[in-house]
């Protein structure tokens, strides 16, 4: 019996009025096998061409950021409710004690130190020991929230043996559980991290390298400080880097970033796993959030972690010289472990998920795929699909198209694979029909992604309106809701007004363009979106064994 399993599946198709414009959010993820849902959102809107689906579930294939949590039982379903009243409180209690005696511990062995301090020299003699009585404090913490066994396997290495452990996969909130236990190490945060109550002192204590996000040389001194911690001949602790640099569900392990890598020293491997019942503690992209999975997790009577430490990796010379093939080499050691496919995702495919949500693109959780297909079928170079935004309100029954007749309208051979595979992720109610709408906002979204918001939404203004030069306020508004969440429909409506003085019913793009150059308060119309471009689509570039 399958209990946790990450499935293709699109969020519930409940329709609410549309002048709600909802965007599904995190609390629709929690079902139950049998379809009875645990939680469902209280209202999802329907919007144009179905943009209310993240992810398809026409077509299967590896999405390392999408997760759900199922239960199929209804006894584990009340299980939870009753823990909720019976055990919960308690393992609040529990967790605040630990970690009020963490952040004690914590600022006694800081007391007269500086950020400066920290980083200029490793601890010693009492510090040192008061850093470990953290580290257990910490440890309390985690079984205080229920989980009560770490499993290690394999030989920790030394600091002088490897500097750094490159941990993965990253798949939640619960994988700092590695620090607490094991050490402590060191971690790679953000400076703001060190400002959060509590837990800012705590981070202090174990040494962290600090990114300043806000130096645009951030990534270089970044960079500088892992490699003068890993090559330094003090007595460092070993530094800990989530090398997927974001979370992910655990199906695959995405591109490693090459940070850890650019010292050139030997580093040592580091799995973790999750071996339980219900996977309730996975944060993803697209997935339940952080408060419904810490909830669903304390009320378990207990869950299982699982460090294993693989052989410390030795790079050769060509790896010292180049940090991305040391990664990646790297990368395949620890999936071919795992028994699971390296992807060709990587962080930045989750900037443009989060863009394409954001603009109200049709399954943003397969923008990345549907741009690899299109560009596989060879339309990204193609002007098709603005052809097609010219025709479309002259076309019928464009919301219900066969594949027959989408391969006509695209002008590709029936008969190619990539066609049937794009057919796939856009019929995501395997319905066997797909809209010609939702592929064509795709299609312009992938490929002027990296424009301004005026360029994207010039090119679909044929999508709502005949004319460029007449858009009446109903076309203006759904028009605007591509937007990148600034324009509400009562923010929509105020600038078609703005621009309608005259009162003649209609606006043209021009005139918008004309007024919203000069207002400062609509210059995200024109800022850019500097989105790391993906190299040309490789053969498996959802996921390729090893």
């Amino acid at each position: 019996m399958t209990t946790s399993t990450v499935k293709r599946c699109r969020r519930s198709s409940q329709t609410a009025p549309a002048s709600g414009d909802a965007v599904p959010g995190e609390d629709a993820d929690v079902v139950m096998a049998n379809d009875s849902p645990i939680h469902t959102s209280g209202s999802l809107s329907k919007r144009d061409s179905e943009e209310d689906a993240w992810a398809s579930k026409g077509y299967n294939y590896i999405n390392p950021f999408v997760h759900r949590v199922e239960i199929d039982s209804h006894i584990e379903v009340a299980k939870v409710y009753v823990l909720t009243v019976l055990l919960l409180p308690i393992r609040v209690v529990g967790c605040v004690l630990s970690l009020l005696s963490a952040w004690m511990f914590a600022c006694i062995g800081l007391y007269g130190m500086t950020l400066d301090d920290l980083k200029a020299r490793p601890l010693t003699g009492w510090r040192k020991q008061m850093q470990y009585m953290t580290a257990k404090a910490m440890r309390m913490l985690y079984t205080s929230g229920s989980f009560h066994y770490i499993n290690m396997k394999g030989t920790p290495a030394t600091p002088k043996q490897a500097p750094i452990l490159v941990v993965a996969p990253h798949s939640s909130y619960v994988d700092s559980i590695l620090v607490v236990a094991t050490g402590p190490p060191s971690i790679v945060a953000k400076r703001e991290t060190a400002d959060i109550p509590l837990l800012g002192r705590i981070i202090n204590y174990a040494q962290p390298i600090y990114v300043q996000r806000e130096d645009p040389n951030s990534r270089q001194n970044t960079i500088k400080d892992i490699v003068d911690r890993a090559r330094s001949t003090d007595d460092w602790p070993q530094v800990v880097i989530f090398a997927e640099g974001t979370c992910t569900n655990r199906t695959a392990l995405i591109k490693f970033k090459p940070g850890a890598f650019y010292p050139g020293v030997p580093v040592q491997p580091v799995l973790l796993k999750y071996p339980n019942k219900y996977d309730t503690f996975t944060w993803t992209w697209d997935g339940p959030g952080v408060l419904r999975l810490l909830w669903m997790t304390m009320t378990q009577f207990y869950n299982r972690c699982e460090v294993e430490y693989l052989p410390v990796y030795q790079p050769n010379e060509a790896e010292m010289a180049d940090a991305n093939l040391y990664a990646n080499n790297v990368r395949k050691v620890m999936a071919k472990a795992l028994g699971v496919p390296t992807s060709d995702y990587s962080f930045e495919d989750v900037i443009i998920m989060s863009r394409a949500r954001d603009m109200k693109i049709p399954f943003p959780g397969d923008i990345v795929e549907i741009e690899r297909t299109i560009e596989q079928l060879g339309l990204l170079e193609s002007t098709r699909d603005t052809e097609l935004c010219e025709l479309y309100l002259s076309l019928s029954n464009t919301d219900k198209l066969d594949i027959i007749t989408f391969a006509e309208l695209l002008q590709v051979d029936l008969k190619n694979p990539s066609l049937h595979k794009l057919f796939a992720l856009l019929d995501h109610r395997r319905r066997g029909t797909v809209s010609l709408k939702s592929f064509l906002l795709c299609s312009l979204f992938s490929k002027l992604k990296n424009a301004d918001l005026a360029t994207f939404l010039r090119a679909l203004v044929n999508l709502y309106s005949e004319s460029s030069e007449k858009i009446s306020r109903e076309s203006f508004v759904r028009l605007m809701r591509h937007a990148g969440g600034k324009l509400n429909e009562q923010k929509a409506q105020a600038l078609y007004f703005a621009l309608d003085t005259a009162n003649l019913g209609y606006v043209s793009f021009d005139s918008l363009v004309a007024y919203t150059e000069k207002q400062s308060s609509y210059k995200f119309f024109y800022h850019k979106s500097e989105h790391i471009r993906r190299s040309k689509t490789t053969k498996n570039a959802a996921g390729s064994p090893n």
